[in-house]
């Protein structure tokens, strides 16, 4: 995977390049070994609206930590209620195509979704190309998690929905078009006023 820098980042949406932002809540920490258990991504263009994807995926319940019920409080009626890894993963990857993936803590997000698809007898994620919002606050010397970074922005979070694939995602993108507009080119700012 390959860092995309926070300018070039700047660059590409100016430009009007599409990214996903994306989020998975997971059985585990273990990016080799634990699994999926939901995933969301957002399509994020700037002056467009998202297009979204969720779903929560078939997994053991005996293999979800403790940790992991938790975080995400996924109900197991609806886990085991939803469709088989493979089915999910192949269709979130025909929704992101090959556009660049964006995520808070993209390192872990990046890495179990490989290994899942991987293991759902999947080809890796085609577009190396990655952002990371974690590692874009840490430069500007912000707060660290998306929660805090959202207090930072003045995005409003309900606390009993994070750790929901699709609203982690959604706060996300609101986080990142504040960000992105702090730092927009002069040359956007200046074509604005003309």
């Amino acid at each position: 995977m390959q860092l995309i820098t926070f300018q070039d980042l700047i660059r590409r949406y100016y430009s009007g390049e599409e990214f996903v932002l994306f989020d998975t809540e997971t059985t585990g920490l273990n990016t080799f070994h634990d699994d999926i258990v939901e995933i969301a991504g957002m399509i994020w263009q700037k002056g467009q609206e998202p297009k979204t994807f969720q779903e929560i995926i078939k997994v053991n319940l005996n293999k979800m930590s403790d940790g992991a019920w938790e975080i995400h409080k996924i109900p197991k009626e609806e886990i085991e209620a939803a469709r088989e890894s493979s089915d999910v993963l192949n269709d979130f990857l025909a929704f992101a195509g090959d556009r660049s993936l964006l995520a808070h803590n993209i390192r872990f997000d990046y890495e179990i979704l490989n290994s899942n698809l991987m293991r759902s007898g999947l080809k890796p994620y085609q577009n190396d190309q990655a952002a990371c919002s974690l590692a874009y606050a840490k430069e500007q010397s912000m707060p660290g998690r998306l929660s805090e970074l959202a207090k930072y922005y003045k995005v409003k979070v309900t606390t009993g929905d994070l750790h929901r694939a699709l609203y982690d995602v959604e706060v996300l993108m609101e986080v990142m078009n504040k960000m992105v507009k702090e730092h927009e080119p002069e040359e956007m700012q200046y074509s604005l006023i003309l």
